[in-house]
């Protein structure tokens, strides 16, 4: 995960966690969600993700965001294709409060949705910068 400080934030100290900058231009703004901290499923199967350990990060634009409960957001983390170019993983979400007694010191997870369309990528909840 990334960098944690405190940080003001509309009036109120706060913390805020710095997250990685994408790589390539994406097609709108996202949160960077380290792929690799996958955790759970939700009952449908959904998979579940570790995400913050604050309440603000930044998007790949440099935007603060604000996390909440129920809030949905576009996640992005940065890959590369089979011939070595910037692919970016990317994905859609909702974010949830942090239910695992084994990762107590993140605060928000995020629940991945299935996708609205089919990618060539064939997984019902991730897909390419690529294939868009």
């Amino acid at each position: 995960m990334a960098q944690v400080y405190s940080y003001q934030y509309n009036g109120k100290q706060r913390m805020k966690q710095d997250k990685c900058r994408a790589s390539m231009t994406l097609d709108k703004a996202r949160i960077w969600l380290d792929f690799n901290e996958y955790c759970a499923d939700d009952k449908d199967n959904a998979p579940i993700y570790l995400f913050s350990t604050a309440d603000i990060v930044n998007d790949s634009e440099g935007n603060d965001v604000e996390l909440y409960e129920g809030m949905e957001v576009s996640v992005f983390d940065n890959d590369l294709d089979r011939f070595d170019q910037p692919d970016a993983l990317l994905a859609e979400g909702v974010v949830i409060k942090n239910f695992l007694k084994s990762s107590q010191n993140v605060k928000w997870l995020i629940r991945l949705t299935k996708n609205k369309r089919s990618y060539r990528s064939g997984n019902l909840y991730v897909y390419w910068m690529s294939d868009l």
